[in-house]
């Protein structure tokens, strides 16, 4: 596996830049928003470059793998689980006992051990999936939940 390195972080401009590039809906903006808890962001070693980031966020009351994305070019080598990872880490040390997540991968999500839920009787995690105009048609995002051992 390639080398990386892992880090908090609180520039958001560069994580909402790689989301948004990823097709999450997510805002290009450099102020925070009030929803996340903690942000990591994986960098390569030798050029600084961001490869791949995820959040920690409160939403609709309950705890959130509120947006993860490797870079288009990085997919397939296991970094997206080593993310996934570093929020569970953090969950568990906050004594969080469940994560949900809205994904757009739901069969990804499957394979890492998370469950399906009904949309209609979830809680309101999707941010912007409810409104967004390719669900449907082009997106089938799925409400997801993780219980945390």
């Amino acid at each position: 596996m390639d080398e990386y390195i892992i880090r908090e972080t609180g520039d958001f401009l560069a994580l909402s830049t790689l989301f948004s590039e990823s097709g999450m809906g997510v805002r290009i903006e450099d102020r925070v928003p009030e929803r996340i808890i903690k942000m990591w962001r994986m960098d390569d070693p030798s050029t600084g470059r961001l490869m791949a980031a995820a959040t920690l966020e409160m939403r609709d009351g309950v705890y959130s793998l509120g947006d993860i994305a490797v870079r288009a070019d990085l997919h397939r080598r296991g970094y997206g689980r080593i993310m996934q990872k570093t929020v569970f880490d953090e969950a568990r040390k906050r004594g969080i006992k469940e994560l949900w997540a809205c994904a757009k991968e739901p069969d990804y999500y499957l394979k890492c051990g998370w469950r399906k839920m009904v949309w209609d009787e979830s809680p309101d995690i999707a941010v912007y999936c409810t409104t967004c105009g390719k669900r449907g048609t082009l997106c089938h995002p799925e409400i997801m939940k993780y219980t945390l051992g």
